[in-house]
């Protein structure tokens, strides 16, 4: 509406507790009607409104808290736990390269997991040479050592491998020990990367990627004891590492949560042992797995498997608790964002501001 010449509009005028999040059950208080300088007590508009129930506003700086985005929406509801696999079969899923980049590395995981378990013993029996020589020559543990604290750096992978190795080559307590060192090492030395040469860049993921950025809450509200549940989740240890270290979890608190999950890793070690602990040999020097060394690697599979789903459980708990506040700060940071761009549609909120990473990519394809 035109009033006395002025490109002013009027809109209903705002009610402030509506705008806290969550909002309160309550109905919400009625505020005395306002009037804008320089409009007649008279004054009606075109639509019929009367003065006292609107205001003059200027309509380029009012913009809505923006929406959740697809992937905040499905959090919010739950849906990110629904495991639906008719996704992956999708055609327009796999246009997108990252996700088809990432359907690919994983059936490629998990056929070589399934192949190294099925042929454990004749892997290890083609590599017999080589752990006599590592036996035998001085100085060879540092050789496995070396490798643990290249694969510490995301996104490379294989500490189960090579601690089922060690534990074939050196037994349980060397080859624990063995472990433990190139665990250790190679962690502290992902986490001062991270930390000191890599913190620009967790921002980034953080405010990118929804997974990201409620992970690294948890962990910043949690302390001592969620980073020692995050090191026995399903979470890759290198990936939460590098979450530790650009959430801003101190040092000390890092090294003892790493320390605390040693355990994890004796029982990787504890598989190799097992698979040539007191196996017979045939004429061609090849061992075979007893009875009993089926009925122990069961057992250790099935306790790692238990304590891995209750760590998993309880961070989801804690996500559950914190996803709420996350989301919402996610969406106010959009609002900054489109008010300091000057943004006058507020409809188009999530779409023009970055996303998630996989959703600004199928937005790209569509």
């Amino acid at each position: 509406m035109n009033v006395g010449g002025s490109s002013q509009y009027y809109a209903p005028r705002p009610v402030p507790a509506v705008h806290f999040y969550p909002p309160s059950a309550a109905s919400p208080p009625q505020d005395p009607a306002f009037r804008p300088p320089g409009v007649p007590p008279n004054f009606v508009s075109l639509d019929g409104h009367k003065d006292g129930d609107r205001i003059g506003v200027d309509y380029r700086r009012i913009v809505r808290t923006p929406s959740p985005t697809p992937s905040e929406a499905a959090a919010l509801s739950g849906q990110k736990r629904k495991l639906s696999l008719k996704k992956y079969f999708d055609p327009e899923y796999l246009k997108v390269p990252r996700n088809l980049f990432t359907v690919i590395v994983t059936v490629l995981i998990i056929g070589a997991l399934i192949a190294f378990v099925a042929l454990q013993s004749k892997i290890l029996d083609a590599l017999r040479p080589a752990s006599d020589w590592l036996r035998d020559t001085p100085g060879a543990w540092t050789i496995p050592i070396a490798i643990m604290i290249i694969l510490s750096f995301p996104p490379l992978f294989g500490h189960e491998l090579v601690a089922i190795f060690c534990g074939d080559v050196w037994g349980v307590w060397i080859g624990f020990a063995i472990v433990a060192a190139g665990t250790i090492i190679g962690e502290l030395v992902t986490y001062c990367t991270f930390r000191y040469c890599c913190g620009s860049r967790g921002e980034k993921a953080e405010q990118k990627n929804l997974r990201y950025a409620l992970l690294s809450e948890v962990i910043r509200e949690g302390g001592l004891v969620m980073a020692v549940m995050v090191r026995y989740s399903a979470v890759p240890s290198h990936l939460t590492t590098a979450i530790f270290a650009t959430a801003g979890l101190g040092m000390w608190t890092f090294l003892i949560a790493a320390f605390a999950a040693l355990p994890k890793q004796l029982a990787t070690v504890y598989l190799g042992v097992a698979q040539t602990s007191g196996a017979p040999t045939d004429e061609n020097g090849n061992t075979s797995p007893t009875k009993t060394t089926k009925i122990i690697k069961i057992v250790v599979i099935t306790l790692t498997v238990v304590i891995t789903i209750v760590a998993m459980r309880f961070l989801n708990r804690k996500i559950d608790a914190v996803k709420h506040r996350v989301i919402y700060a996610r969406r106010k940071a959009r609002q900054a964002t489109l008010l300091g761009s000057g943004a006058a549609d507020a409809s188009s909120t999530w779409s023009s501001i970055p996303q998630d990473d996989a959703e600004a990519q199928d937005a790209r394809h569509r």
